[in-house]
Order: C-alpha cells, then structure tokens, then sequence
C-alpha cells in the first residue's frame, strides 16, 4: 500500500483580503451612487415635510386641516422610503460580499492548485474579543473561533490579495479590450 504524501495545508487571513477589495467591490458595483440618490431623495422628501410644517404654522384655521392631511401623508411616504430603500441597500451590500466572497474563492482555488496545496483554510486566529460584548455574544464568537494559531510561513493572503489583483486587471483589460472591438473608428 502506497503512503500519501504529507498533506499541504496554507491559511490565509479572510478579513484582511476583505478589507483590501470591499471599497473597490462597492465602488464597482455602484454602491456609492444607488446611495447618493437615495440620500438626495430623503433629502427632498424631508424638505417637502419641512415646507408643508411651515406652511402649517402660517396657515389659517380653514387650511389647517387639508395641510395636516398632507403634512401626514409626506411624513407618511417618507418613513415607507426611508424603510424600502434600506432594505435595498442591504441587498446591494449582500450581493456586493456575495460576489467578493465568489472572488475570493475563485483566487484561492487557482492559487492552491498552482502550488499543490491539499487544504487552505480561513484563519482567523487574529481575531480579538472585544470587552463590551455580553457573556452570550462572546460566547457566540468563541464557538466559532476556529484557527487558534497559523505559522506566518504557511499564510498566503498576501498571494490571494495579488491573485484577485490580476484577475480584476485581467477583467478590466478584457472589457476594455471588448468596448475597442465595437467601438467606431
């Protein structure tokens, strides 16, 4: 019987390639704008609000009523708007983390099958607790606590950061390399 060759085992810090793509994940998914016009719209509804207020309180007794209904109505529309579009955007953010995490799967892939590694797995043995959190949210995080110590040696988030790196440059230049096939000269 053959012996198996030593497993291959790496890690890679998952929250730090995390926070080197997120802000280009938001940006190049349009997170950024979708919330620009949302806050443009609060704005001008809460303006609406504020001018019907005002034309409330300078009214005469026989306006009072239709603008109260009114006044009702604004702030009414702007609490069901304040509550869908928050309800958007953590969608947007969800499927913003769901098609980095996609990434990050696909660069880690590539990288191990490069290099032959049998096993990577996600450390998060820096990971701290914080001291404000109750018995039971510590807890929580204590259980799923999984990588208590990672030899620096055996880490490639740096290689993962660098693959996605390429692979988003490598995206970029294929679409731009796309828009020059069709573009009039």
């Amino acid at each position: 019987m053959d012996a198996r060759p030593p497993t291959v085992v790496v890690v890679f810090n998952l929250q730090k390639v995390f926070d080197n793509f997120i802000d280009r994940a938001v940006l190049g998914a349009g997170f950024k704008k979708l919330e620009e016009q949302i806050n443009v719209e609060r704005t001008r509804r809460k303006e609406l609000v504020d001018s019907l207020m005002k034309s409330y309180e300078e009214a005469g007794d026989e306006d009072r009523d239709a603008l109260f209904d009114q006044i009702q109505q604004a702030m009414g529309e702007a609490e069901k708007y304040v509550e869908f579009t928050e309800r958007e955007k953590d969608l947007e953010r969800s499927l913003i983390m769901q098609s980095l995490f996609r990434d990050i799967k696909e660069a880690v892939a590539t990288i191990a099958t490069a290099n032959n590694y049998d096993l990577v797995i996600a450390s998060d043995e820096s990971m701290e607790l914080s001291p404000e959190l109750s018995s039971r949210a510590t807890n929580e995080q204590v259980s799923m606590h999984r990588v208590y110590f990672a030899n620096d040696q055996i880490d490639i988030t740096e290689q993962i950061v660098t693959q996605m790196n390429l692979e988003k440059d490598a995206d970029k230049n294929r679409k731009g390399a796309q828009i020059n096939i069709w573009a009039p000269f």
